[in-house]
């Protein structure tokens, strides 16, 4: 118990130190609005006075800006979505826009982050001013977040993956248990004013919040029903009803609208050699990793995780070895929905927290882990990483709408390959 208590608290306050360093970080970069934002010019040579022009998708004038002596504009608009940017000059004599580009570009707005457009222009010399980044650079940046959607994944798919292995329970109800971190943290930012350097705070309180959740669900309806020898199947079902209902429950308490944490609103990005993301996304990777290690350091090292592993493989011989099984199903319950709790927070800071988010993960989270295989938490880590790796990278070649199509075409062909996941094992019968 005492080494628990020792990891358990070495875990808190490594995630403590890595988060305290991510408000101070934001709060540089953050901005008040969501903009698209700019700089007309001709090699180092900047234009003023030109007049750009950001419509939304309906064609309606969002708003118009002249650029200044330094060539910069930024145009606040309401929201994400589709605007077309146009630069309606006028330009100085000899300067126009490259053969095969557009004073017309279309900008998709799909984070709460300031964008930034470039227009192809060319002075006299006829020499383009905007260098367009290497494939390879391109490539890396797709690959990069690529692994920290995969992270996140299989950040909130170990939990489902452990409750199954101890159990045998589909919990359908998992997803919501990621959005219900995603939630608390918001509300602790927004109405108790956990925020900036205290927003780690909010993030600590929100994971401990999840492991009560779990806790809860397991004592208050998931344990006295297996206790009267309710099948998986029924208990399945029960999961399925408790997803909907913690849902709109959400939609209730907090409305249909999505919502971003203040802290992190709209960020630049920042460059690590080719590598260019906005600042806290380095620190959710970070974040997302060491508790994994921690996890994986967990489950091998200490007493918890081989009661976790043998009751996985054999809950009669692991209660005739003197494992005490309904507390290591409590232990699993507690951790599978703390560590759900954070991968929603993660996953918040990274899009937008909303009520349906639950539902949007719901598909990538089983994946992840009939991928990695049913019932092992390293299974899981490796589902997720494959399934948010794919889908990523996929959008360099392919419309971003298709990523969660190549996401499940990944899972099935290595399904084809190996029934039982990547790490699953075969079944020993009689």
């Amino acid at each position: 118990m005492g080494k628990r208590l020792r990891l358990l608290s070495g875990f808190l306050i490594l995630v403590f130190g890595l988060l305290m360093v991510l408000p101070a970080l934001a709060s540089a970069d953050t901005d008040d609005e969501l903009t698209i934002r700019g700089t007309v010019r001709v090699g180092r040579e900047v234009i003023p006075d030109a007049k750009v022009i950001v419509s939304n998708a309906q064609n309606i004038e969002v708003g118009s800006v002249v650029t200044g002596e330094d060539g910069k504009w930024e145009i606040p608009i309401p929201g994400l979505g589709e605007y077309t940017v146009v630069l309606a000059g006028p330009l100085p004599e000899g300067v126009s826009v490259r053969d095969g580009a557009s004073d017309q570009i279309t900008v998709f707005v799909e984070e709460y982050r300031s964008k930034a457009v470039g227009f192809q222009l060319i002075g006299e010399d006829q020499k383009p001013i905007l260098e367009i980044r290497p494939t390879w650079e391109r490539l890396l940046n797709r690959m990069v977040s690529g692994l920290k959607v995969g992270l996140l994944v299989a950040l909130a798919s170990i939990g489902l993956s452990l409750i199954f292995g101890v159990t045998g329970l589909v919990n359908f109800a998992h997803s919501e248990m990621v959005a219900f971190g995603a939630v608390i943290a918001l509300l602790l930012e927004s109405t108790v004013g956990l925020n900036g350097a205290l927003f780690p705070l909010a993030v600590i309180l929100a994971v401990l919040a999840g492991g009560g959740l779990g806790f809860g669900l397991e004592r208050g309806i998931f344990g006295p029903l297996r206790r009267r020898k309710m099948t998986n199947i029924s208990l399945m079902v029960v999961s399925i009803g408790l997803a909907f209902l913690m849902r709109y429950l959400i939609l209730i308490y907090h409305g249909a609208e999505p919502e971003t944490f203040e802290s992190f609103r709209i960020q630049s990005g920042v460059s690590l050699g080719p590598i260019e993301l906005p600042a806290k996304d380095y620190f959710i990777i970070g974040i997302a990793f060491t508790t994994l290690l921690m996890v994986g350091l967990l489950l091998q090292r200490t007493k918890l995780g081989t009661s976790m592993r043998a009751v996985s493989d054999n809950p009669a011989l692991a209660e005739s070895s003197g494992i005490d099984v309904n507390r290591t199903i409590m232990w699993v319950w507690i951790l599978g929905s703390a560590l759900a709790s954070l991968g929603g927070t993660m996953i918040g800071l990274t899009q937008v927290v909303e009520w349906q988010m639950g539902e949007k993960i719901l598909l990538l989270i089983f994946a992840a882990v009939t991928l990695g295989g049913l019932g092992t938490a390293f299974g899981a880590m490796v589902g997720g990483l494959a399934i948010g790796f794919a889908s990523e990278t996929s959008t360099f070649w392919l419309d971003n709408d298709l990523k969660f199509l190549i996401a499940l075409a990944v899972m099935i062909v290595i399904l084809l390959v190996r029934p039982r996941g990547i790490l699953g094992v075969r079944e020993r019968l009689g």
